[in-house]
């Protein structure tokens, strides 16, 4: 029971951090931001 607590406490925690960083499930597994097209900009 107690391992289940902190696993949901661990899957939670990496939510936030991810939300709080911005990064898009698109972009998981790169270390950069992909540059968004001049025409998409618009």
């Amino acid at each position: 029971m107690r391992f289940r607590h902190w696993l949901l406490g661990l899957v939670a925690t990496i939510t936030m951090a991810v939300a709080a960083t911005g990064i898009y499930p698109a972009s998981w597994g790169y270390w950069y931001q992909p540059e968004v097209p001049a025409e998409l900009r618009k």
